[in-house]
């Protein structure tokens, strides 16, 4: 299996006109205006893109970006995939706006190694040459590339290259992992005929394989995932099997057409990147910034090759100066595709930008973030993910225990947390397993249970004579997976019982159900007033104890026969209305009808009791009332 070999990849910025494109093609060989407005014009629009060999015999590829300021968006795409900066410096005119922009946006998006080419050397004095390394030199202090390698060369007359292939060689950039989740920010779509739609990017994390079953997105007005195969690889020029980040690669897919494919989509495998219309972030605003970030603000999110118009919302604080940094919501008009620790850039109007368009830019903090009905849970949320960066588990728990009962997939705890579960790994933090691939946080288990455990004490100490709880009378958030874990998580500690469906606490044994208070009592009071009872409040108060203490045995006189439930007021001795029963029915036949004057005549009592007990009789389908009176169901 042919495999794709490590590479670095090389991104040249700097102002327009500083020779950049001339320089790639000086290192590489390669012309990267490949578009004929490009040649017409003589300036970079589009990313272009080269490759080389150093002389350790690594390998490098070179993405030549837009050096005007009305191409940064383009800029932007391509810095988001390098390892290394190679900033271009014109010695004839040095340090200019754009290449103060670049070098920006290269530290927001944290690269954080790379060399400087002080171009055009020939035609410039050695004083003049001597004047712009000193110039860069300061423009480098208190950024990543301070004290890199100024390198003077001239891509015509060749001078200094070697020098500069040597520089570029010894610097070190951050690995990427290539067991990570597989992610392609998507900068060019074009057709390659016999072959079908291919997409360009750097491949930034994880790795990708021929006939791998991928997803792009988003797509079309939805912004759905729509399934893709890989059909082939290349990378420059070459075809292999397996490409691993940080790789710049070509890749032939089958399941859309090109035309379908924006650029600024994202090529990953489904579920295991978070698409993604509000997330958390770390945000800081570049030191020279006009005015204050507002608590609400609108600006131009920047993410891989995507750009979006987003709402920024602070979490801590009313605004944001210039130089410093705070947590914030970002909400998105598009989705985005990012991951744990994901760098953007934020750009705005020249009005607040500090150089160009710039405002600054920030670090994913929590890639997809719920909505919380408090400013300070969002925030608790947020600084709790933001404090274990560098812990993977934890953050899996702190991510699936925000979603409560609903819980997580594998594949959303890896998305959202960059926590890959494991035979045994869930235990390491702290979830459990709910239904096949779904886990929820053992501490809301914990709570759940708990929830559990007082319903079912409570309902021991209302109706003591139960055995227990049926198990499908018990709701709990989350469905009966959710309930069943707790179940099973309960019984497992013997800290309850299940016989059958019902359930109960470990070591309850149900009373004599006639055992319960004031049953003898209740039930004299009811049978001695015949059909015209006290209500249970009345009772309650000729005990001297509560009504809901009443409850239990109303209830068992129910169960028993002895009593008749009429309504919640109305509880009568049973052979009291079986003999009230058989007198209606006699009168009844005797009559054909009966109104309500005749119905208090019958029972002896006023309206208080003779309605509810004529309506009890129409509910029980032994008369059925018409207009003002009723008669013998049937009849």
């Amino acid at each position: 299996m042919s495999e794709a070999l490590p590479e670095i990849v090389i991104g040249v910025a700097g102002h327009i006109d500083h020779g950049k494109t001339a320089l790639v093609r000086a290192l590489t060989g390669i012309d990267t205006d490949r578009l004929p407005e490009e040649k017409a014009r003589g300036i970079t629009i589009e990313l272009g893109f080269a490759h080389c060999s150093l002389p350790s015999g690594r390998r490098a590829a070179v993405v030549d970006m837009p050096g005007h300021e009305r191409f940064v968006r383009a800029m932007i795409a391509g810095a988001g995939g390098i390892d290394a900066v190679l900033l271009v410096v014109a010695a004839t005119e040095g340090v200019m706006p754009q290449t103060r922009e670049h070098l920006a946006i290269a530290t927001l998006l944290g690269v954080s190694a790379g060399v400087v080419a002080l171009t055009k050397c020939d035609i410039a004095s050695s004083e003049i040459v001597e004047l712009a390394t000193e110039e860069v030199r300061e423009l480098l202090v208190g950024t990543p590339l301070a004290g890199a390698d100024i390198v003077p060369v001239s891509a015509h007359a060749g001078t200094g290259l070697n020098a500069l292939r040597a520089s570029l060689d010894r610097v070190t950039a951050h690995a990427r992992p290539s067991d990570g989740a597989a992610l392609l920010p998507i900068d060019r779509v074009f057709v390659r005929k016999g072959f079908g739609a291919v997409v360009t990017g750097t491949l930034v994390s994880g790795a990708i394989r021929v006939e791998d079953e991928m997803v792009i997105a988003p797509i079309g007005v939805d912004a759905a995932e729509r399934p893709v195969r890989i059909r082939g690889l290349q990378v420059h020029g070459a075809a292999v099997d397996v490409a691993r980040a940080a790789t710049r690669l070509a890749v032939n897919i089958a399941g859309l057409e090109a035309s379908e494919i924006p650029r600024g989509a994202w090529l990953y495998r489904a579920g295991e990147v978070a698409l993604t219309r509000a997330f958390d972030a770390r945000v800081t605003l570049l030191p020279g910034v006009r005015r204050t970030l507002r608590r609400r603000s609108r600006l131009e999110l920047a993410v891989g090759a995507a750009h979006a118009s987003a709402s920024i919302a602070l979490l801590d604080g009313d605004e944001l100066a210039a130089g410093h940094g705070a947590l914030a919501r970002i909400t998105t008009d598009e989705p985005v595709a990012v991951r744990p620790g994901e760098r953007f850039v934020l750009r705005g109007p020249p009005s607040l930008a500090a150089i160009g368009t710039t405002v600054g830019g920030g670090v994913v903090i929590r890639p997809a973030a719920e909505r919380a009905r408090k400013r300070v849970t969002a925030h608790e949320r947020a600084s709790a993910v933001a404090a274990h960066e560098d812990q993977p588990a934890e953050r899996a728990r702190i991510e699936t225990e925000a979603t409560g009962h609903r819980g997580l997939t594998a594949r959303e705890i890896f998305a959202r947390a960059g926590y890959r579960l494991q035979s045994g790994t869930a235990n390491v933090a702290g979830l459990v397993s709910v239904s096949g691939d779904r886990f929820v946080a053992a501490s809301v288990l914990d709570s759940a249970a708990q929830k559990l455990l007082q319903t079912l004490s409570a309902h021991h100490g209302t109706a003591p004579g139960e055995r227990g709880i049926e198990r499908r009378a018990l709701r709990l958030g989350g469905g009966d997976a959710v309930l069943d874990a707790v179940i099973a998580q309960l019984v497992a500690a013997k800290k309850i019982e299940r016989h059958g469906d019902i359930l109960a606490r470990a070591g309850w044994k149900p009373r004599d159900p006639d055992a319960t208070p004031y049953l003898r009592e209740i039930l004299a009071a009811i049978g001695a007033a015949g059909v015209t009872p006290p209500r249970p409040d009345e009772i309650a108060a000729g005990l001297k104890t509560q009504t809901a203490s009443l409850e239990p045995s109303l209830k068992r006189l129910v169960e028993r026969g002895d009593v008749v439930r009429v309504n919640a007021e109305l509880w009568v001795d049973a052979r009291a209305l079986a003999d009230l029963e058989r007198r209606l029915t006699t009168y009844l036949e005797s009559h054909g009808t009966i109104d309500a004057q005749g119905f208090k005549e019958i029972t002896g009592a006023s309206r208080k009791w003779s309605i509810p007990l004529a309506e009890h009789f129409d509910a029980k389908k032994v008369t059925l009332r018409i207009g003002d009176v009723r008669k013998l169901r049937g009849r």
